[in-house]
């Protein structure tokens, strides 16, 4: 599956269930293997925390251990897009995918 098509069928998820979410609904893309999953913006929070703890831990590592466990967690740590800025309402009132902005994302990614 592309990301293209992964960030289009999470956005629908959301869609189809925006009260299981909170206010501020994100995707988080793993940089390292184009894996995309849709999380509350309170796990966004928590997830940068994590990482900004696991590159303290990687850069207190010694010698050659420190360049390839840093530039290891920088490949890893994600990014983290807006869902409600991937969505767009029809004339007739539907919400549904912005098929443009999901591409803009995808691009970025080089897929």
């Amino acid at each position: 599956m592309t990301l293209t098509e992964q960030l289009t069928r999470l956005v629908d998820e959301y869609i189809d269930n925006f009260d299981r979410f909170d206010s501020y609904p994100q995707i988080r893309i793993n940089p390292a293997n184009l894996t995309a999953t849709l999380v509350n913006g309170s796990d966004m929070l928590t997830a940068i925390a994590d990482n900004d703890e696991a590159l303290e831990d990687a850069t207190a590592a010694q010698g050659d251990e420190t360049e390839a466990a840093s530039e290891y967690q920088v490949k890893q740590n994600p990014d983290f897009y807006a869902v409600k800025k991937l969505l767009k309402t029809t004339p007739a009132g539907a919400t549904k995918p912005d098929e443009a902005a999901i591409r803009t994302i995808a691009a970025y990614y080089s897929e």
